[in-house]
């Protein structure tokens, strides 16, 4: 546990020694707890343990630190208990809710909160806009049932969310809500760097950049691997998964989607109204949320996107990743590609090209264009370091990822666990060490994994 927590009141002074041992922090003011929810960081969401409105003390903090934004980019983000988005805020239709926030000494600017759950002045944040080392609270009814963003609204609003101060709150049904198997949270949000998308070294907020609309990434949980990796999303074939996505913005509307998947249902715009069904695509808009649920069918990588996908290359790709066995009545692949069949886009091309062989030296170009590689099969002797040697010929952001000896792009003995993502007309270097057991390593672009593929056969 992390010391964050959501302290409702109640009664027992033995409760009360109980939240000082596990580090809450305790006053003549504060409520005595007889039940504690951890405010935890994204993709997790606190557990729903009440049928009662309550009386609720939220404790928030605002730190600025510095984070990696993008493999190799870092960037000064201002948060809300340190995660971007801020921990996800569950309470009950009905509760009373005392919103506390800290703003820590070290920090260099003014913060505030605005919750768009709250009906009163600002959504609290003339109430809050605290100072650094100050700390203020104000309290709010919650009226109304549904999932709501909220935000720094100190200073410049745009630049706060911009550097990751934003969040959700979840105000529960009185009813409660049905049970799934998982519940994950998800933020959208922008970040407007001095560099170009993944210019390496310390970035800062271009201004420029941020009033023209003109991102530099545009990313899921604070960075372009926030949902990949040990970040990405798990479930199992037959679960169902429910998913709170909140749009910090500033500035674009989401169109979230989940590749390969349909929303059974989804509550638009975080409204517990009736939900729409059948549904492929919602609209988030920035300030805004909604809720999506949906039953996992078939194993896989589902890719959680926005549909303008000219975002993905910015970085706004996650992973959900579904084990468990095949259903073919659901989901088959017919057959296998012939070898020397034609490749779909590649003018005749073969499916099994000659191998080009790593010379002697070590180095192999091996050069990048849209939905393809030259070469993409390639030979290496057993014991090899080979470094490729990697230009962009193409229009977009690509990459190229080595899997495993098992296929696997993801597990942690990956070959490449973290391959840059190099910009149209840049050049990028990738370092692999040939295995000394002849076998067949695949690679792929990240961010077009189905058409720019490859093979390395160890010889």
């Amino acid at each position: 546990m992390n010391g964050n927590w959501v302290l409702r009141t109640g009664m027992g002074l033995v409760l009360a020694s109980v939240a000082i041992a596990t580090g809450v922090a305790c006053d003549d003011k504060a409520p005595l707890a007889n039940e504690q929810v951890p405010l935890v960081a994204p993709p997790n969401v606190p557990p729903a343990l009440r049928r009662i409105p309550e009386r609720v003390v939220v404790p928030l903090e605002a730190v600025e630190k510095q984070v990696e934004i993008a493999p190799g980019v870092q960037y000064r983000v201002w948060t809300f208990n340190g995660s971007v988005p801020g921990p996800m805020i569950r309470v009950k239709e009905g509760d009373s809710v005392e919103i506390r926030l800290k703003n820590r000494t070290d920090s260099e600017m003014t913060h505030s909160i605005d919750l768009h759950a709250v009906n009163g002045p600002g959504g609290g944040a003339g109430a809050t806009t605290v100072a650094p080392g100050e700390e203020k609270a104000f309290e709010f009814k919650a009226l109304a049932p549904g999932l709501y963003v909220y935000h720094c609204a100190a200073g410049i609003v745009a630049d706060h969310i911009a550097n990751g101060m934003y969040g959700a709150i979840l105000v529960e049904p009185s009813a409660g809500l049905p049970r799934v198997d998982h519940e994950f949270y998800v933020g959208q949000s922008e970040f407007y760097t001095t560099g170009d998308t993944n210019e390496k070294g310390l970035q800062t907020q271009d201004t420029a950049k941020l009033l023209a609309e003109n991102p530099t990434y545009v990313v899921f949980n604070g960075s372009t691997k926030g949902l990949a990796g040990d970040n990405m999303l798990k479930a199992k074939v037959g679960e169902t998964v429910r998913i709170y996505v909140a749009n910090g913005g500033p500035n674009f509307t989401s169109s979230f989607h989940v590749i390969g998947e349909i929303f059974d249902k989804a509550w638009n715009f975080g409204s517990f109204s009736a939900p729409i069904q059948n549904v492929q695509t919602v609209l988030v808009p920035p300030g805004g949320a909604v809720i999506v649920q949906f039953r996992v069918d078939v194993p896989g990588d589902y890719k959680l996107v926005d549909h303008a996908l000219s975002r993905a290359s910015k970085g706004g790709v996650g992973i959900l990743r579904v084990e468990g066995a095949a259903r073919p009545q659901i989901f088959d692949v017919i057959g296998t590609a012939a070898a020397g069949a034609a490749t779909p886009g590649t003018s005749g091309a073969t499916a099994t090209p000659a191998a080009v062989s790593v010379p002697d030296s070590g180095t192999l170009k091996v050069t990048m264009k849209d939905n393809l590689f030259e070469p993409r099969a390639i030979a290496a002797k057993a014991g090899q370091t080979v470094t490729f040697d990697i230009p962009n010929a193409g229009k977009a952001i690509h990459n190229v990822r080595i899997a495993d000896a098992a296929g696997s792009y993801e597990s942690a003995a990956s070959v490449v666990s973290d391959p840059e993502l190099i910009s149209p007309g840049k050049t990028g270097k990738l370092t692999f060490k040939a295995a000394t057991t002849p076998g067949t390593f695949k690679f792929r672009c990240d961010v077009h994994p189905d058409v720019m593929t490859g093979t390395i056969a160890v010889q």
